[in-house]
């Protein structure tokens, strides 16, 4: 008796799902090579750090259609992928009541940025909102002092965790310490205290920078995962011309980029993140800044 009947598992269908997958991009790669123009647009985007498998799916359809021979349109359609698998938050005209924690790892100017987000939130904005600092980095050394220098510069007081039930303050900023995961059931139980006992919504933003590597950005948020962010906040864009890990990393992420912090100067080289702003400066374009 054949095994017509034999269910399948699991583990077969991933493997026949693997089989096509692969003939998709032999297929597509075959396909390419006879079109020099299409392969010379792939060479473009690979240069700039994309993975070739998936920019060569893209483009292998367009073979054989009018695009095919028009490098402005085969650049535009890629741009134009990419814009769609980019999700970035526009900042709110009117911010409600809220608790912004800023967490990530170590040296990426997590402090910095929440002197930023003060001046921003405190000054620049149609509405001026009144901001508390609270620092919850009691491990590296000379984090307090800094945190006072801006709060001193700005008129921004920085408050105990008693001053949180008050509801007194429009925005609260949280500067916290640079992880590894040993400090993720402090976090949660601040989290904890802020939902049960104030008015305050929580704002959970990773910082990361745009210099690292897609792997290190990856393990940095599976650090932090379990916490459920809310977004992504980019440092350093002006120490790299290269950003096409960060782009990898958020199509695979599929979380959105709120701000990002083109450079040291406070409060001005914080940008609102735009679809525009990272596909320039992707492209490396002159006027991305």
């Amino acid at each position: 008796m054949k095994n017509k009947d034999k269910p399948v598992t699991v583990e077969e269908i991933q493997v026949l799902r693997n089989e096509i997958l692969l003939m998709h991009e032999s297929l597509a790669k075959d396909v390419i090579s006879h079109a020099p123009l299409v392969k010379k647009v792939v060479d473009i985007f690979v240069d700039k750090g994309l993975d070739r498998k998936w920019v060569e799916k893209l483009l292998a359809p367009l073979v054989g259609s009018s695009f095919e021979e028009d490098e402005v349109m085969l650049v535009a359609y890629l741009l134009e992928e990419l814009d769609s698998l980019l999700t970035v938050n526009e900042e709110a005209k009117k911010l409600d009541k809220r608790v912004h924690i800023i967490v990530g790892g170590t040296g990426i100017g997590k402090t910095s940025l929440v002197g930023k987000l003060g001046a921003r939130y405190a000054y620049l904005l149609d509405k001026a909102y009144k901001v508390a600092f609270f620092n919850f980095d009691h491990h590296k050394v000379g984090a307090i002092e800094q945190l006072e220098h801006y709060a001193d510069a700005m008129d921004i007081p920085i408050i105990s965790l008693e001053d949180f039930v008050d509801n007194e303050y429009d925005i609260i900023l949280v500067d916290t310490a640079g992880s590894t995961g040993d400090n993720l059931d402090e976090l949660d139980s601040l989290m904890k205290i802020i939902s049960d006992s104030t008015l305050y919504n929580i704002e959970l933003s990773l910082v990361l920078s745009a210099t690292s590597r897609v792997k290190d950005l990856n393990r940095i948020y599976n650090i932090y995962k379990a916490l459920e962010i809310n977004s992504f906040i980019f440092t350093k864009l002006d120490e790299t011309y290269d950003i096409s890990d960060m782009i990898t990393f958020l199509i695979e992420n599929e979380k959105p980029v709120t701000y990002l912090s083109i450079g040291q100067e406070i409060p001005e080289d914080l940008i609102v993140a735009t679809k525009e702003y990272l596909l320039n400066k992707f492209m490396n374009e002159e006027d991305s800044e």
